[in-house]
């Protein structure tokens, strides 16, 4: 028998046969029970009934399992095959994808080169919009595990707390205080709890759930993720906060690859990740929350796959790039082939047109300012970079140089 949604069963069966099922899978021994009670929801509006939430581990939920585990380590290997100096760039540009994504889930405008411009300039004291949320990527590994409410404040702080209207700002002591629902842009889709005690008390119990062992660790995650959301802390900043909070427990078990890229794989399916969440405070749902991590994982898988099929891409573009500085042209300029190259490998794992600072150069190659500015400059003349700014020092390569070393001018 196909192991269908409680909410399709319920038109299915008669009412004695659907509570037969539903205690059938809240008994069976693939069956975990959370310590989350979810108010029903329906037609805008909170039901009088609450569910205890719970899931099972169908063959299907501990295949993806299995996917996500496989695929983290595929990642790891393939990133392994970097050169050093391209590691953190390729990451940075995971960073832009997944900031510019949870953007756009909420609304919020921003576009990639602002959001690379902020990156490359985190260290300047002058204040940018989108600094604290490219500071709080940029070091995701180092979030530590949650331990009071008073880190989901911090978090929000860090993240979104500069982009946020006033009027929206948290009035409790760390919360909200007041009313705040979430629509669709037509009806109300969800109503948050409804005083800063009870929201404390939800994110203590939530803590202490994520400090359990007693759920396997992508399913803990996921379930928390949804649980941060019903409760919804804040007026505004639950989806981008909720969803990097889920992103750092993923990078401290799998890898920062793959836990950097959740809110870019959700906004290639915004509906698929709204409808699972709405799904869970159904009546006729009765808090099972198997399909939403069934949902919930496949978008992660997606997501990793994006990455490898990228790096996969990049390793042989890579491989076309050395091939080209072996050329005959480089046997005697082996100096500038190798900053060259660099330029070269930092370009193709950029985001597209990204720059180079002079500093970076001066990173990779160890070489001093005058002679890595001497070379630079002696790219410009022939014409393999272009200045794109002065202070900073900015380099950009030139798109003709860059199709002759991937071989892409060939038959034209």
């Amino acid at each position: 028998m196909e192991y269908e949604k409680l909410s399709r069963l319920f038109y299915k069966l008669d009412s004695k046969a659907y509570n037969e099922e539903l205690e059938k899978r809240k008994q069976s021994y693939g069956s975990y029970q959370t310590p989350f009670t979810i108010r029903a929801f329906r037609k805008g509006k909170l039901d009088s009934d609450s569910f205890d939430a719970f899931y099972v581990t169908i063959p299907k939920l501990m295949n993806l399992n299995n996917e996500v585990l496989k695929n983290s380590s595929i990642i790891t290997g393939l990133i392994s095959k970097l050169p050093d100096f391209v590691i953190e760039p390729y990451f940075q540009k995971l960073i832009i994808n997944e900031a510019q994504s949870n953007n756009e889930i909420e609304g919020v405008r921003s576009t990639k080169k602002e959001l690379s411009e902020v990156l490359s300039r985190l260290d300047e004291p002058k204040s940018k919009r989108f600094k604290g949320m490219m500071k709080t990527y940029l070091h995701i590994e180092s979030i530590k595990p949650f331990q009071t409410a008073e880190d989901f404040r911090k978090l929000y702080d860090d993240l979104v707390a500069d982009e946020i209207d006033k009027k929206n700002a948290p009035d409790g002591t760390l919360f909200r205080t007041g009313y705040v629902e979430v629509n669709d842009g037509a009806n109300v889709t969800h109503i948050g709890l409804s005083s800063e005690d009870k929201i404390t008390r939800a994110l203590e119990k939530l803590i202490d759930y994520l400090s359990s062992n007693a759920h396997p660790e992508l399913y803990r995650y996921m379930v928390a993720h949804y649980y941060y959301e019903y409760v919804h802390p804040f007026y505004d900043g639950n989806g981008r906060t909720g969803r990097l909070f889920v992103c750092s427990y993923l990078s401290r078990y799998l890898e920062r690859y793959s836990g950097i890229t959740f809110s870019y794989a959700i906004n290639k399916n915004k509906q698929k990740y709204y409808k699972a969440l709405e799904e869970i405070p159904n009546p006729m749902n009765k808090g099972e929350m198997t399909f939403y991590l069934i949902d919930m994982l496949e978008l992660l898988v997606d997501g990793q796959k994006d990455i490898i099929d990228d790096l996969e891409l990049n390793l042989i573009k890579m491989k076309k790039i050395n091939e080209f500085f072996k050329g005959p042209q480089w046997v005697s300029r082996r100096l500038e082939s190798q900053f060259l190259k660099a330029i070269t490998l930092i370009t193709v794992f950029k985001i597209p047109n990204a720059t180079i600072t002079l500093e970076s150069m001066m990173q990779i190659t160890r070489y001093s300012r005058y002679k890595t500015d001497k070379m630079m400059n002696r790219f410009i003349e022939d014409n393999y970079v272009e200045l794109v700014s002065n202070r900073p020092k900015r380099y950009r390569l030139r798109d003709e140089f860059l199709n002759q070393t991937l071989d892409l001018d060939k038959g034209t």
